[in-house]
């Protein structure tokens, strides 16, 4: 009986090849940090671009942050000159303009995500150009859209300045004491401050940023990001996902 060497089948080898290949092709990979763990992420790039993984994950970033780094209050009196009005319009500009052009994988829930995130960026911005110019224009705080009560508690008397601000200013304190580990500290700067010629100037600061600022923004209607949802819905984006480290706690 003869004995038939088999051959190998070309055709089908380079077929398996190419399959292979082209399963390969057809994903990609993705790294990114919850600020606690380093993930990598695979991907059907058949149904996401890198622009939109990588859009969608700045998005997924950028939603615990605080909408603007830009501080519209001081410490000091002193520190008014160095409010950069021109500063906060700039980086509220980018911010938006990187908002707006992110590219997102289609669908209605990062979409709501990043309109979310703009009106909170647009109402953020809002209260913070009013608060900084008003330091050297008190009554630009009437111009502010909403915080009526804030208005009337602390806007009035910030503009109208003399015992209706140092009134504001003793409230404020007040507040600040039930409130502070050392009453008895704060009562006596307090009163080191009010009987200093430039008590009007501690007034203006401590009123501004523990009376309106704080009262302003707690009004301002504020989108609580949902970051375990966020964290779902991104990690859906991936066939496989790999741990690649966490911080210890």
């Amino acid at each position: 009986m003869k004995i038939f060497k088999s051959t190998p089948n070309i055709a089908l080898i380079a077929f398996v090849l190419f399959a292979a290949a082209s399963a390969e092709a057809q994903t990609a990979t993705h790294k990114w940090s919850d600020f606690v763990c380093e993930y990598s992420g695979t991907y059907d790039t058949k149904r996401y671009t890198k622009a939109e993984i990588e859009g969608t994950g700045r998005l997924y970033a950028m939603s615990g942050w605080s909408p603007l780094g830009f501080s519209a209050t001081v410490w000091n009196y002193a520190d008014i000159g160095d409010l950069d009005i021109a500063e906060l319009e700039r980086e509220y500009k980018d911010k938006r303009a990187e908002l707006v052009n992110l590219k997102l994988v289609k669908g209605e829930y990062w979409e709501g995500v990043r309109q979310r995130k703009l009106k909170e960026l647009d109402e953020f911005y809002r209260l913070s150009s009013v608060t900084a110019r008003a330091y050297r224009e008190p009554a630009v705080l009437r111009s502010y859209e909403g915080a009526a009560a804030c208005k009337k508690q602390f806007a009035e008397p910030i503009i109208a300045g003399g015992e209706s601000l140092i009134k504001a200013w003793e409230a404020v304190n007040n507040a600040s004491r039930a409130v502070n580990a050392d009453p008895e500290r704060l009562k006596r700067e307090f009163e080191q401050q009010k009987a200093s010629p430039d008590r009007l100037k501690f007034a203006l600061v401590e009123t501004m940023s523990f009376g309106w600022w704080n009262c302003a923004n707690n009004e301002r209607p504020y989108h609580e990001p949902d970051h375990e949802a966020h964290d779902r819905e991104f990690k859906k984006l991936f066939t496989k996902i790999k741990e690649l480290g966490c911080d210890e706690p």
